[in-house]
């Protein structure tokens, strides 16, 4: 079974997040709110994860 990836972002990087889930997966990603990750743009505290 294949993993799927995982973005962290911020408030801030969210839209860019999802934007380059949906063009990596084709598929709108899962969003799911998160404490204690770092951004996967700009390390700071990340809001949201998105899985692929």
């Amino acid at each position: 079974m294949e993993k799927k990836p995982i973005i962290y972002a911020c408030s801030i990087h969210v839209d860019m997040a999802i934007d380059d889930a949906v063009n990596e997966s084709e598929a709108a990603p899962e969003v799911l709110k998160v404490q204690s990750e770092k951004c996967s743009y700009c390390n700071e505290e990340a809001e949201y994860q998105i899985k692929l």
